[in-house]
């Protein structure tokens, strides 16, 4: 009689507790989706992510609650130097533990302060008091260090109990993220998932709504199971579809993996635009660099928002040649060449103006592609013929090449703004 198989170990659980009123108050938090990603990436899966103000007792409690039912609770906020920064007294309660001061972390704190010639408050001692046996995390782009305290096994040497982790770390996502990457992630990565390698795909696809992709992704995604995930996240101008796949050893995950590519590919080739984490400011700043090409935006409706996104990234000067924003028609004339004609007769809304924008711009700043953007983003401005969210994108290339796309896009005043940036870079990229 062949002997039952024993159950598979259950999956780690991994919490997340994000701190500060202000979240509760409106402020977007990009910490959720941002760990969660590098988790899966990992082999590792949020279970259960929470919200709370800067409120020691409801902290502790949150803490304490968290950790008697899952393997890793990871604290985000509640580290500065201020009176509602309490993070550290909360989950010292929590776990029945003293905080320990040390000198070494006060003395960082006031040389950073003093190479940026500023005095150091009394305040921001607190930031050097840590949970008795964590270990301090280094915050090389701020003040607050984070914490990473192991918790034997509950009753204490239970040999199948997985030691428990809390990792406080700073609320600033600029501090909080190199942090997790470098310091985090590889501690929970050995102690939670050792025995296991993960794959990662990530898709990014345009001209497709999200409903469309999942209808044409239904079937790889309904394989989902142990070991192989899939999510479908839609972004102004874009739809990204990740898959992850895990298994024990790197070639069994790039394997299944490469089935997965094949499979996705399949389904919505047609629309992927680029793969993997760099986005797409960085894609065509690769490719112009590829091939040698230089770029200059002339940007009505966006104001700006196109060139910011093109000097994010680093070097960018090798392939940008700079912007111009003409809002007022005149300027638009007088900067650009656009003829007022042009404008009396279609608008400056319409493919004519958006060609004398692309090629003035290009012809303006010596660059070997122009792009130019002008729409109506509202809320107001907008007609029957051109409602609100009207957009036009033009690419004027070498010699006398001219492409125009026209948009019609929604989300407000602001989701217009940024849903035009997103399609205008995007559409460089398709056009080189």
């Amino acid at each position: 009689m062949t002997a039952p198989r024993p159950p598979a170990p259950a999956a780690p659980r991994v919490e997340l507790l994000c701190v500060g009123s202000e979240l509760l108050a409106g402020q977007v938090n990009t910490h959720v989706g941002a760990i969660g990603r590098r988790l899966l990436a990992a082999g590792l899966r949020l279970s259960r992510e929470s919200t709370l103000p800067d409120d020691e007792a409801a902290l502790g409690l949150a803490i304490k609650g968290a950790l008697a039912r899952c393997d890793a609770l990871i604290v985000c906020g509640g580290l500065g130097p201020t009176f509602d920064d309490v993070t550290r007294e909360a989950a010292a309660s929590a776990l029945g533990l003293r905080l320990v001061y040390r000198p070494r972390i006060f003395d960082r704190i006031r040389a950073r302060f003093a190479r940026l010639r500023l005095r150091t408050a009394a305040e921001n001692k607190r930031q050097a008091f840590v949970l008795a046996g964590a270990r301090v995390l280094a915050n090389k782009t701020g003040t607050a260090p984070g914490q990473l305290l192991s918790i034997p096994p509950q009753p204490p040497g239970s040999p199948s109990a997985l030691r428990r982790t809390l990792v406080l770390l700073p609320g600033p996502y600029h501090e909080l993220s190199p942090m997790f990457e470098g310091q985090v992630l590889p501690f929970l990565k050995k102690t939670y998932a050792r025995s296991t390698r993960t794959e990662e795909l990530l898709l990014h696809l345009t001209g497709i709504p999200e409903s469309l992709a999942d209808e044409k992704l239904r079937r790889l995604v309904g394989q989902a199971r142990p070991g192989l995930s899939f999510t479908i996240l839609s972004s102004p101008g874009q739809v990204d579809f990740h898959a992850y796949v895990s298994a024990p050893t790197a070639a069994r995950a790039a394997a299944s993996l490469r089935k997965v590519r094949a499979a996705a590919l399949a389904a919505v080739g047609a629309h992927v635009l680029w793969e993997g984490e760099r986005p797409v400011e960085k894609v065509l700043a690769d490719e112009l660099g590829r091939r040698r090409l230089t770029l200059a935006v002339a940007e009505s409706c966006t104001g700006g928002m196109v060139g910011a996104a093109l000097t994010n990234v680093p070097g960018s000067s090798a392939f940008f040649r700079g912007s111009v924003t003409p809002y007022a028609n005149d300027l638009k004339a007088s900067l650009l060449g656009v003829s007022p004609a042009t404008i009396a007769r279609h608008g400056s809304v319409s493919v004519p103006c958006c060609r004398e924008m692309a090629e003035g711009v290009r012809r303006l700043a010596g660059a070997s592609v122009g792009l130019a953007v002008t729409g109506i983003a509202g809320p107001a401005g907008g007609t029957p013929a051109k409602p609100v969210g009207t957009v036009f994108v033009g690419i004027a290339g070498p010699g006398s090449r001219f492409k125009a796309h026209k948009l019609r896009l929604g989300g407000g005043r602001s989701g217009v703004r940024g849903r035009a940036t997103v399609r205008a870079l995007q559409l460089v990229l398709q056009a080189l």
